[in-house]
């Protein structure tokens, strides 16, 4: 099969325009849908990146336009009412992405906050309730499991943590969000990159093709552009829940740019002990 990277995108728009029984509606696409997920198997696995990054003549950044736009369908159904959430668990399955939980620990890698319960007594932050399940493409994160958790508001404020924009994503309603198709073009939105967040031996590398580690203190600054003057704890927080949790507020939250920087783990805890973070050099 060609690499048709415009089949996803079809099939969210598809999507939307479908009033109709939306289990039927993506059954009978499964095993199309499942036929082109399988020649983005690159991607399952991390790979060393290109200096400078990659070009439009790669093959493999068109693999991840064509990921980004299969996560809008994830995004759509995840906004659909609570009974009619079946429908993206089972595709998802069934084309050949790896459902998970993880509900027995909080790890701000693989969860995203829904909900809150502000608890004075606790003294970590606990999982309450698993949502939606999150999906593993090999070793890509492809979406988090969407949580309910427990935790003191030292840790996790509840209004910060379930109001502020959530980057990175592009719908999720009533909330508002970010990711970098927004303000651009019927056709030119679609050339927009899949966030690649990995799991392997060496560690929790959070968006991976981010050109600045934030491992770093201070980290470097990008040839040709200003130093970024955000303090570094707000920039790891940002990037580690893909929004503010517990920061009071800034005027500009909802006009951050996470998106050049990048972060690896040894382990996704909160608050991020400084111990967890390994450095991850990039080739010259």
């Amino acid at each position: 099969m060609d690499l048709d990277w415009a089949y996803f995108r079809r099939l969210y728009e598809d999507l939307l325009d479908h009033d109709g029984d939306r289990h039927r509606f993506l059954a009978d696409r499964r095993g199309t849908a499942a036929a082109h997920l399988a020649e983005l198997a690159p991607l399952r696995r991390r790979e060393r990146i290109p200096p400078g990054g990659y070009t439009g003549d790669d093959e493999q950044l068109w693999r991840i336009m064509k990921l980004y736009a299969l996560s809008r369908v994830s995004d759509y159904l995840i906004e659909l009412r609570p009974e009619d959430g079946a429908p993206r668990t089972r595709f998802f399955t069934e084309i050949g992405l790896t459902p998970f939980e993880h509900a027995e620990a909080f790890s701000p890698f693989h969860h995203e906050i829904v909900a809150v319960v502000q608890d004075p007594n606790a003294t970590r932050v606990t999982v309450e309730e698993v949502l939606w399940p999150g999906f593993w493409f090999g070793d890509l994160l492809f979406s988090r499991a969407g949580v309910r958790v427990r935790a003191p508001r030292h840790l996790i404020d509840a209004a910060v943590a379930t109001t502020s924009t959530l980057y990175f994503t592009f719908r999720r309603e009533p909330r508002p969000t970010d990711d970098l198709s927004h303000g651009w073009g019927s056709n030119s939105q679609w050339r927009t990159s899949f966030h690649r967040f990995y799991a392997d031996e060496d560690g929790l590398h959070l968006n991976w093709d981010g050109e600045i580690d934030i491992g770093e203190d201070p980290p470097h600054s990008l040839a040709g552009r200003p130093p970024n003057e955000t303090p570094l704890d707000e920039r790891r927080e940002l990037l580690l829940h893909r929004c503010f949790v517990r920061t009071a507020l800034p005027h500009d939250e909802h006009d951050r740019f996470p998106y050049d920087d990048r972060l690896t783990l040894a382990t996704a805890e909160w608050p991020l002990p400084p111990e967890s973070i390994v450095r991850t050099p990039r080739p010259a």
